[in-house]
C-alpha cells in the first residue's frame, strides 16, 4: 500500500470512531439525566445543560408548563418539581441526527413513574433534544417535553359478543 492510501484510511477509520464515540456520549448524556433525576441530584443534572440551555415543559405535567430559558430557570424548576414527584424516568428509544462534529439532535422516548403514585406508570412521552458539544463535552443546548398522561383507571376487557 502506498503511504497516502494509509494515510486516508486511517483518516476515515479516525472520522468514523469519532463519530460512534459522538452518538454514544449524546446516549450517555440521556442516560445521565434519567439517573440524575432519580437521584434528585440537581447539580450534577445542571452539568447536563449548556451555558444557553433551555427547556419547554409540557401543559399535562402537573406543574407550571412552557419555556425555561437560562440555567437558573431550568434550576429552580427542578429544585421544585423534583422532590415532589419523586421520579422514576425509565428511557427507551434515542434517536440521534449528527448535525455537524458539534451540533445535534435527536428524540428520546420514555415512561415515567412516580414515587408518589406507589411507582404508577403516570406518563408516557418524549424529549425533543438540540445538543451542543461545549469544550469538548455534549451537552443539552435544548430539551422539549412532550407527555401523554395515563389514567389510573383499570384496562377493561374487550366485549366478545
Amino acid at each position: 500500500m502506498r503511504q497516502n492510501q494509509v494515510e486516508a484510511e486511517l483518516a476515515a477509520v479516525r472520522a468514523q470512531l469519532e463519530a460512534l464515540l459522538d452518538r454514544e456520549a449524546i446516549r450517555q448524556l440521556a442516560v445521565s439525566y434519567a439517573h440524575f433525576a432519580r437521584t434528585r441530584n440537581i447539580d450534577d443534572l445542571m452539568a447536563l445543560y449548556s451555558s444557553d440551555a433551555s427547556f419547554d415543559i409540557a401543559e399535562n405535567m402537573g406543574t407550571l408548563p412552557g419555556l425555561r430559558s437560562g440555567r437558573e430557570a431550568i434550576r429552580e424548576t427542578l429544585r421544585i418539581d423534583l422532590p415532589r414527584a419523586d421520579p422514576w424516568p425509565f428511557i427507551h428509544q434515542h434517536y440521534i441526527e449528527m448535525l455537524g462534529s458539534d451540533n445535534a439532535r435527536g428524540t428520546l422516548y420514555f415512561e415515567l413513574r412516580q414515587g408518589v403514585e406507589n411507582l404508577r406508570v403516570t406518563h408516557i412521552g418524549s424529549y425533543i433534544d438540540e445538543y451542543v458539544k461545549e469544550q469538548g463535552v455534549w451537552k443539552f443546548r435544548s430539551r422539549k417535553l412532550s407527555t401523554t398522561p395515563l389514567s389510573d383507571a383499570p384496562i377493561s376487557a374487550p366485549s366478545l359478543g
